[in-house]
């Protein structure tokens, strides 16, 4: 094999110091005659080009005989190759990073919302004694949604009679939601908290004190969005009324013209509770139609 076609100068146009110092910056030995620093250059060269392979080996061997002919510094050598790799390794990753691939838009259509609901109702009746409070809890645990909850109390008369006038006990009966979840959401009708006008000869069915709440709930149909606009336009209402209704139903003692009723000392109390859960249904009518 001609050794000079290897890329390397002929050895007229080396000194031996020249080889030498070359050699040293290989890192081989520098020792013996000029001959034998030129034959191990050579030698040198023929390895490199043996271990390169096709494609990025053919770049690297060229920058290596590039850089034989020219006795270019090691540092420069080493710092090309780096550069050199980092370019074809890393090439993919940054033109990723530059242009990312493109997501699908969530999709937008028209949704409607049902509501399942079931009712709950509870009657309790007890005695309470005049000058006392009576306390009675409705819990409702999440994750349930309240629509509605209705309280209402009922009492009537028959005994209480001074001086031929039916006199009833003072009811009270007061609603408290501070441990309500989400109260704000709901609105009140209601009658007086208070009142002694009660059912005198026991024929009237109906309640003397109630409060009914009712969840002002968002419109039920025709909700523009995505799946999950559609979900959040919900999340308010979610655990709405969970948490416990504190009911406290309290009488007075009657009296007329300054003398008290020598009868009952107390009052029978009929108490409903009434409340609906709900459980919201979402449906897609139609997807919305894209726009030209």
């Amino acid at each position: 094999m001609d050794r000079v076609s290897q890329g390397v100068e002929p050895i007229d146009e080396w000194t031996s110091a020249e080889l030498k110092a070359e050699l040293k910056e290989l890192g081989l030995s520098s020792s013996g005659n000029k001959q034998d620093l030129y034959d191990r250059l050579l030698e040198y060269e023929e390895e490199w080009e043996d271990e390169s392979g096709p494609g990025v080996s053919d770049a690297l061997g060229g920058v290596a005989n590039l850089v034989l002919r020219n006795r270019v510094a090691l540092g420069a050598i080493v710092g090309a190759l780096l550069l050199l790799s980092a370019i074809v390794v890393a090439g993919p990753v940054v033109i990723g990073m530059i242009m990312p691939a493109e997501e699908e838009a969530p999709e937008v259509g028209i949704w409607d919302f049902a509501l399942e609901q079931k009712n709950w109702t509870e009657i309790q009746t007890f005695f309470v004694n005049d000058d006392a409070t009576e306390i009675v809890s409705l819990t409702i645990p999440m994750p349930n949604n309240v629509s509605e909850v209705y309280i209402g109390a009922y009492w009537g008369e028959e005994d209480e009679q001074p001086g031929g006038i039916v006199g009833c006990d003072l009811v009270t009966v007061e609603v408290f939601d501070t441990t309500v979840n989400k109260p704000q959401l709901y609105t009140l009708s209601s009658t007086d908290a208070s009142s002694q006008d009660c059912d005198a000869d026991k024929t009237e069915p109906w309640d003397k004190i109630w409060y009914h709440y009712f969840l002002d709930i968002p419109n039920a149909s025709g909700f523009e969005g995505t799946e999950e606009e559609a979900r959040e336009s919900w999340e308010l209402y979610n655990g709405s009324g969970t948490g416990e209704w504190r009911i406290e139903v309290s009488v007075d003692t009657y009296a007329v013209w300054g003398t008290v009723c020598d009868c009952e000392d107390g009052e029978e109390v009929r108490l409903t509770i009434s409340y609906v859960e709900y459980q919201v249904k979402m449906t897609l009518v139609n997807e919305e139609e894209p726009m030209g």
